[in-house]
């Protein structure tokens, strides 16, 4: 993926795969300052077999990495299509400090699933990951991958690459409001979000707050408070893989909030803050049934249903049953909606 695409001079840099004891896949980043154990590629795994400490090569899925392996399992979940997210690296940090090296590394990915996705073009759709070094590398990429046909970016932090918003953001939004596609946000930005061990109740603790959508809280409040979907009304964003359920709970308290502190806050909003959010913001869920039954506050054409395959969280290759299960009380005309026509349009399937 990355060897043969970096340039010559961040070749020892970056990433490569190895082996660790008892044939155990890894990546190695940096030169081997830095290894990430293969370890979330677990579909068609007993959920008892899962483990932090790797896996080899050989028990990991094709499909994780050859496309026409990904179509054969897709056929056995009975999956029209695909939204391809990044697995090993959704915060492009991960690559190194250098930002060079990162803007090479995300250029090289990005080429990696393209390609990938170009082997069946209507049936994956790849979602090539932005650099964090600042709006300049941010744009320069989006206007690449989006120039040869790309139907999504993701972003892991706001757009100057600062911990907090800045008037220098409004140079991507500005631009990418005239998009066909959204920019997307993966559990939430790169600050607010990350596992605080491997394993054990911490990594059981950080694991279900991310599912519950705590990191998109904070991104998605700037943006709506910051005004950016005010200023710019065809800017689209899809919260990815952090549920639903909370999306009620969390409008009206953005709306509660607003009302008590934005003349303190010096915040002027010519609408209420849940109506820029139904207008912008589009979300994906693996199993939500909270989510689901609370579906019309949150806007039934705004959710998308997510395999989540090959990673932990995935039903494969049961999907079918596990969604006749969640949706058995939902119309047929809105079931339809969520598990297949939000995303056809989003993404211009057929």
């Amino acid at each position: 993926m990355w060897q043969a695409r970096v340039p010559a001079r961040y070749r020892e840099f970056a990433p490569t795969m190895t082996e660790v004891d008892d044939g155990r896949t890894c990546w190695s980043f940096e030169g081997g300052a830095r290894t990430h154990l293969v370890n979330t590629a677990c579909a068609g795994v007993d959920e008892t077999q899962y483990t932090a400490n790797g896996v080899r090569w050989d028990q990991v899925r094709p499909g994780s990495y050859d496309p026409k392996a990904r179509l054969v399992d897709m056929e056995l979940d009975m999956v029209q299509a695909q939204v391809l997210y990044p697995s090993l690296a959704p915060h492009p940090q991960f690559f190194g400090a250098d930002p060079g090296l990162q803007v090479a590394c995300v250029q090289a990915y990005n080429d990696w699933v393209h390609e990938f996705a170009s082997y069946d073009p209507d049936r994956l759709v790849a979602m090539p990951m932005a650099p964090a070094t600042g709006v300049d590398d941010m744009l320069a990429e989006w206007r690449r991958i989006a120039d040869r046909g790309d139907r999504g970016f993701l972003i892991s932090g706001y757009p100057s690459g600062q911990q907090v918003p800045s008037e220098e953001d409004d140079r991507f939004w500005s631009e990418v409001e005239g998009w066909d596609y959204a920019v997307h946000i993966h559990f939430g930005f790169t600050a607010g979000v990350s596992l605080s061990a491997p394993t054990g109740v911490g990594y059981l603790s950080s694991a279900a707050l991310i599912d519950m959508g705590i990191g998109m809280f904070r991104p998605l409040a700037d943006l709506v408070y910051g005004g950016v979907f005010e200023r710019y009304p065809r800017l689209r964003v899809v919260a990815v893989e952090a549920g639903i359920g909370w999306i009620p709970y969390f409008l009206q308290h953005l709306d509660d909030n607003f009302l008590r502190r934005r003349f303190r806050a010096g915040v002027h909003l010519a609408d209420m803050p849940s109506e820029y959010f139904r207008r912008g913001v589009w979300a994906t869920f693996i199993e939500d049934a909270h989510g689901l039954r609370h579906r019309h506050e949150i806007g039934v054409d705004r959710i998308m249903w997510s395999t989540d395959y090959p990673h932990t969280n995935s039903n494969w290759p049961s999907s079918q049953r596990i969604v006749a299960y969640e949706f058995r009380d939902i119309p047929d005309d809105e079931r339809r909606m969520i598990v297949r026509d939000n995303a056809a349009a989003l993404y211009g399937l057929r």
